[in-house]
C-alpha cells in the first residue's frame, strides 16, 4: 500500500506537469484510459472473461460516476497544490461514512454517533485546511476536489455491489476505462481537439500512466492479500508523499492550517472507514441471525405438521 501511494503521489506530479505544459483534463483522461483498455482487454482475453454482461446498467452507473472521480481529480491536481487536492480527492470515506447515516436513519436503526462525531472532524478539517490557504479563482478546483471524493465514494460502492452479482473485476475495470476513454475523447473533441505535446510533456503523459497503472496494480494486492484495516489506513501515506513532493518539486508552501487540517481529514477517514466496516459487520451478523430464526420456525412448523 505505501508503494502505491507512492505511484499516486508521482501521478499527480506528471498531471501537473502536464496541465504546465498546455495538456487539458479530457486529454489526461483520454491518454490514462486508453492504456488502461487496452491492458485489461488483453488480462480478460488472456483469462477467458468476455465482455458480455447482464449488469449493464450497474456497469454504466460506476464507470460514469467513476470517470466523473477521474475527471475531477485531475482538475483539482491542476489547478491547486498536489498536497491540498490530493487530500480532497481522499475524502471519499467521509462521504461513505455519510451513506451509512443516511441508511441507519432510513431504516430507523438509530444514529452511530462515534461514526457521526468522526465525519463532523472531517469536514471540518476541510474547512480549516481551506479558509486560510486558498484564494478565491481556488474555490471552484476546490470544490471540484471535493466532488471527486464524493463520485469515488458512489464508484466504490457500486464496485461492491457488482462484487456481490460476481461479476469478475477485470470487467469492472474494463468497462471503466472504455467510459473513460470515450468521454475523454468527446470532451477533448469539443474543447479545441489534442495538444501537440512538448517533450516534457510527452514525458509526462507515460509518467501518469505508468504510474496510475502500477499503482492500482499495487493497491488491488494490498488490499487481496494484507490487512484490510492497516490496507486502508496506510493509503492514507499518499498525502504525505503528494504534499513533499509537492514542495520540492513545485515549491508549494504548506502552512501550519493546512498540515492541522490534513491530519484532522486523515484520522477522520481511518476512523470513518473503520465504523463503517463496524456497521457493515453488524448487518451482516443481523441477517444471518434472522435468516437462522426463519429456518428454525420453518423446522417447527414442518414437525409439528408430521
Amino acid at each position: 500500500m505505501v508503494v502505491a501511494a507512492v505511484f499516486y503521489a508521482l501521478y499527480a506530479v506528471c498531471i501537473k506537469f502536464s496541465s504546465m505544459e498546455g495538456i487539458g483534463s479530457f486529454e489526461v483522461l483520454f491518454y490514462r484510459s486508453f492504456f488502461g483498455l487496452i491492458i485489461f482487454y488483453v488480462m480478460m482475453r488472456m483469462q477467458h472473461i468476455t465482455v458480455y454482461t447482464t449488469h449493464p446498467i450497474d456497469h454504466m452507473i460506476r464507470s460514469f460516476v467513476g470517470a466523473g472521480a477521474v475527471m475531477a481529480g485531475i482538475y483539482s491536481i491542476s489547478h491547486l497544490n498536489v498536497g491540498l487536492a490530493m487530500t480532497l480527492n481522499y475524502t471519499s470515506p467521509l462521504f461513505i461514512g455519510c451513506f451509512t447515516i443516511g441508511i441507519l436513519i432510513f431504516q430507523h436503526k438509530g444514529i452511530n454517533w462515534k461514526l457521526l462525531s468522526t465525519l463532523v472532524l472531517g469536514f471540518l478539517g476541510v474547512t480549516v485546511m481551506l479558509s486560510p490557504t486558498i484564494t478565491p479563482e481556488e474555490y471552484f478546483p476546490a470544490g471540484v476536489g471535493l466532488a471527486a471524493g464524493f463520485c469515488t465514494a458512489v464508484a466504490t460502492t457500486y464496485v461492491k455491489r457488482l462484487g456481490l452479482m460476481k461479476e469478475p473485476e477485470l470487467r469492472i475495470l474494463f468497462y471503466f476505462v472504455l467510459v473513460g476513454t470515450i468521454c475523454g475523447l468527446v470532451g477533448t473533441v469539443f474543447t479545441g481537439g489534442f495538444t501537440m505535446p512538448t517533450s516534457v510533456a510527452a514525458m509526462a503523459i507515460i509518467g501518469f500512466v505508468l504510474c496510475s497503472t502500477c499503482a492500482q496494480f499495487f493497491l488491488t494486492r494490498a488490499f487481496s492479500r494484507g490487512n484490510l484495516v492497516l490496507s486502508g489506513a496506510l493509503q492514507y501515506t499518499v498525502i504525505l508523499f503528494s504534499t513533499l513532493m509537492g514542495m520540492f518539486v513545485f515549491g508549494d508552501s504548506v502552512s501550519s492550517a493546512v498540515v492541522g487540517g490534513m491530519v484532522m481529514i486523515v484520522v477522520a477517514g481511518i476512523l470513518a472507514s473503520y465504523f463503517v466496516r463496524q456497521e457493515t459487520h453488524k448487518a451482516i451478523e443481523e441477517r444471518k441471525h434472522t435468516e437462522e430464526g426463519l429456518q428454525r420456525h420453518l423446522r417447527h412448523k414442518e414437525a409439528r405438521d408430521h
